[in-house]
């Protein structure tokens, strides 16, 4: 009787035996874990950067160009007008991201990060109209959202979708943006291409540009 009753209790705990408790992770760290198992997707052979020089002169500029409005005429259309004349969205629920060409005068210049930025006054009435982006860190992937010829589906997965945007905001940096003279820049004239969100169209623009240049300092 007291050896069925052993095997009794025994046969009773294997199912607790054999559960596994998991832990209600939040779910940001839910998300975080999940991020780390979609690494062991990525693609060692992707290069990014070469993906972007090789489209960046003899594509992605020229339909910019093509693309862009005169940024105080962006700024005074509708967000669905501005968007369908000069901008892009993958899909309707997207915000629009849109191309303008800008000149104005640099009224500050916040340098003291990596999120460098420039306020630009493109109207002459002495009040910043946009921001500008210079890097090195970059927020958002505009340039990327901007680009009809390329999209999600262009590449393997989501982790190669994401290296190419901050490929594009480097090249920029990179090639243009570096050079810049940051304790020289406040009362200077710039012109530029630039693309920025419609996300909230009374907000003022954050733009990240693909040409920059200043007029030569007096």
């Amino acid at each position: 009787m007291a050896r069925r009753l052993v095997i009794a209790i025994l046969a009773a705990g294997l199912p607790l035996a054999a559960c596994k408790l998991v832990k209600n992770e939040p779910p940001q760290v839910a998300s975080e874990a999940a991020g780390s198992v979609a690494t062991s997707f990525d693609n060692p052979a992707f290069d990014p950067e070469k993906t972007v020089e090789e489209i960046w002169q003899p594509k992605l500029l020229p339909y910019l160009k093509a693309k862009a409005g005169p940024f105080a005429e962006v700024r005074a259309l509708a967000p669905d007008e501005a968007g369908k004349r000069f901008g892009y969205r993958a899909v309707d629920s997207m915000p629009w991201t849109v191309a303008a060409t800008v000149q104005g005068r640099i009224t500050a210049a916040d340098t003291g990060t990596r999120a460098a930025t420039i306020e630009v006054d493109a109207d002459g009435d002495g009040t910043a109209d946009l921001t500008v982006q210079i890097g090195p860190v970059f927020k958002g992937t505009a340039l990327r959202d901007s680009i009809d010829f390329i999209s999600f589906n262009s590449f393997a997965n989501q982790i190669e979708y994401a290296k190419f945007g901050k490929a594009l905001n480097a090249h920029i940096y990179n090639a243009t943006l570096a050079a810049l003279p940051r304790d020289k820049l406040v009362g200077r004239t710039v012109m530029l291409l630039g693309v920025f969100t419609l996300d909230d169209p009374k907000a003022k623009p954050l733009v990240t540009p693909a040409e920059l240049s200043l007029e030569a300092a007096p």
